[in-house]
C-alpha cells in the first residue's frame, strides 16, 4: 500500500514504537534503578514482544535492585516482583526447575528477621502441591512456621492438611500455632471444632 510505502511496514513501526519504549524505560531507570512502578511496564512490554530470555534478563535486572530500607512498606513492590516472576517461570515459560529456583531465592532474599511475607510461603508451597510433591510442601511449610511463623502461614497449612484429610497433622499444626499464639481466640474455637468432629 502507499502508507506502507512511505512509512514502512506494521511490524516495522512497532518495531520502532517497542524500541522508543525500551531506550525511554531503560532512561528512567538509570535514573532510579529502584523505581519498581518502571520495571513493571519493562516487563509487561518484553513479555508481550520479546523472547523468553529477554523477559528473563529484565526479571534478573528488575530483581537486582533490592530496596535499601529494612521497611515492610519499600519491600512490597519488590516482593511483586519475584511473584510475577515466578509465576512467569511457571506459566509462561512452562520450566518448573526455575520456577522453585526463583521461589527458594525470594525466600532467601526476604530479610526475616525484620518482617516477611506469609504470601510467598503459601505460593511457594501451593506450586509445590500442583507438582504434586506433598513432601516439599510440607517442608516449605514447616520451614515458614520455623522462620517466620505467622496466623496466616498456619491457617494455609491446616487447610491443606484438611483437603488431604490428615487429621492428625492438622492437630500437631494447631498444637504449634496454640504454642506460638496462644491467645488466639480463632485458632483454639477451630481446634475444638476439629477434635469434635474426630
Amino acid at each position: 500500500s502507499a502508507f506502507e510505502k512511505q512509512h514502512g511496514s506494521r511490524e516495522g513501526i512497532e518495531d520502532v514504537v517497542v524500541g522508543k519504549r525500551r531506550f525511554q524505560y531503560e532512561e528512567e531507570l538509570k535514573a532510579n534503578a529502584r523505581n519498581y512502578d518502571v520495571w513493571f511496564d519493562y516487563i509487561r512490554l518484553e513479555e508481550s514482544d520479546g523472547t523468553i530470555e529477554k523477559v528473563r534478563e529484565v526479571y534478573e535486572r528488575a530483581i537486582a535492585a533490592i530496596p535499601p530500607s529494612m521497611e515492610k512498606r519499600a519491600w512490597k513492590r519488590y516482593i511483586y516482583l519475584w511473584i510475577k516472576y515466578a509465576l512467569f517461570e511457571e506459566l509462561v515459560a512452562e520450566d518448573l526447575e526455575r520456577t522453585r529456583e526463583v521461589y527458594k531465592a525470594i525466600i532467601q532474599a526476604i530479610p526475616h528477621k525484620q518482617f516477611s511475607f506469609a504470601k510467598v510461603w503459601l505460593m511457594y508451597a501451593m506450586f509445590e502441591v500442583r507438582m504434586r510433591d506433598l513432601t516439599a510442601a510440607r517442608k516449605v511449610l514447616g520451614h515458614a512456621i520455623g522462620v517466620a511463623p505467622k496466623d496466616k502461614i498456619f491457617k494455609g497449612y491446616i487447610e491443606l492438611e484438611l483437603q488431604l484429610g490428615n487429621m492428625d497433622r492438622c492437630r500437631t499444626i494447631y498444637e504449634k500455632y496454640l504454642q506460638f499464639n496462644p491467645a488466639n481466640c480463632f485458632a483454639w474455637i477451630k481446634f475444638s471444632e476439629l477434635e469434635r468432629k474426630l
